[in-house]
């Protein structure tokens, strides 16, 4: 498996910002609380990017068990992320901001790059499983806090 498949994860989290940015913030006041205000919106966005960028980078330039799972962990990451979208939009019945790249991208993206890993044997099935455990956490875990937070859970 080419590892360079992985840059694809954030070109593809950066459309999906694009699709979020002039809507995102009044629509998760509503549902989740939280980002606030559009400087929240960007920081979140930043934070997350970041973590995005590092885990490639890694799993890319320092191959090895440990970089490689934080790297397919964002395939996991935005997957997560394409199933809060469409959760929130099934069950709202409102556009939630997202979720056309989420499903568009994201989840195709994400499945052909966990296709590949699966037949390449860079990874045992621990691992595997590890690095998707870990981009839910990632996504899950902070929506999770948010939304109790502010009393939407």
């Amino acid at each position: 498996m080419e590892l360079t498949i992985l840059w694809l994860v954030p070109v593809a989290y950066f459309i999906h910002i694009l699709e979020e940015s002039p809507r995102f913030v009044p629509w998760a006041k509503k549902y989740i609380g939280a980002p606030e205000t559009f400087g929240q919106f960007v920081l979140g966005n930043v934070i997350f990017m970041a973590y995005v960028l590092i885990s490639v980078s890694l799993a890319i330039f320092y191959t090895g068990a440990w970089t490689l799972i934080l790297g397919f962990s964002t395939a996991a990451w935005i997957f997560s992320n394409f199933l809060i979208h469409a959760g929130y939009t099934l069950y709202t019945g409102e556009y939630s901001p997202g979720v056309v790249t989420a499903s568009a991208i994201y989840t195709p993206l994400a499945l052909y790059i966990y296709y590949n890993v699966w037949g390449s044997g860079i990874l045992n099935t621990f691992d595997l499983i590890l690095s998707i455990v870990i981009g839910f956490a990632i996504m899950y875990v902070p929506t999770v806090i948010q939304e109790k937070r502010m009393g939407k859970l």
